[in-house]
């Protein structure tokens, strides 16, 4: 009886050598030849929601730019209609001056005035009047260029500096209003001119130049509108 269990502890060992003889085998096979295949990973499910959710956001995506696609097209558009108008504007406008150029140059037998281009002081006084400042200017413009030696330059200069203090261009109505004051001391639009030369310059900042012309104003035409205006206007501004 003692034999059995001896028996037995041996035939464990042997069985356990040949399980060992067996893995070392697996294992020599496997660096031999095939190599062993990995066990297959499961696919994960795909999340329905989020793909739903991806899809919606790409589709807000796309709607937005079609959005700003259609605002750029539509202000694209607009700015090109303003381009449009604004050359017309310009290109009429020169049309009526060489059209009122060639009426003169046509006709040999006009008045004093109308030589010294009245007519075209006279159209941009009336594009002045309709409000239609920007071409106005030009017409001043292109009158002063052309008929330095008119007896209407000083009122071109005038209504040229009234323009651009309207248009807050403050530095061009300066030179203007400069000009009528320095080269025509005595004409009618002096004091005014005077004025609101003062007023430009108050409001470019120089208020000790201002300041002096106001006064200056106001003692030598004092009884005209001009003193007027100047003495409210240096009440209303230099009073404190």
């Amino acid at each position: 009886m003692a034999r059995l269990p001896r028996l037995f502890i041996s035939s464990l060992v042997l069985a356990s050598t040949l399980g060992a003889v067996n893995v070392q085998a697996d294992t020599w096979s496997s660096l031999q030849g095939t190599e062993a295949k990995k066990p297959a990973v499961a696919n994960k499910p795909v999340n329905s929601s989020a793909t739903q959710l991806l899809f919606t956001e790409i589709e807000v995506l796309k709607q937005e730019i079609q959005t700003l696609q259609s605002k750029v097209e539509e202000q694209s558009n607009e700015l090109r209609k303003i381009k449009k108008e604004q050359k017309e504007r310009y290109l009429d406008l020169d049309r009526r001056l060489g059209q009122v150029l060639s009426k003169s140059a046509a006709t040999p037998m006009l008045s004093s005035a109308d030589s010294q281009g009245k007519s075209v002081y006279d159209a941009a006084f009336q594009l002045m009047k309709n409000k239609k400042l920007s071409d106005a200017a030009l017409g001043f413009q292109s009158f002063l260029t052309q008929f330095p030696k008119s007896t209407l330059v000083v009122n071109g200069y005038y209504w040229l500096g009234q323009i651009y203090y309207i248009q807050a261009n403050l530095d061009e109505a300066r030179k203007a209003f400069t000009i009528v004051m320095n080269q025509f001391p005595d004409h009618a639009k002096t004091p005014d001119s005077k004025y609101k030369l003062g007023v430009v310059l108050h409001r470019l900042g120089d208020t000790v130049q201002a300041k002096r012309l106001l006064n200056s104003v106001v003692k030598q035409y004092g009884s005209s509108g001009s003193a007027r205006f100047a003495k409210k206007y240096l009440k209303e501004n230099f009073s404190k």
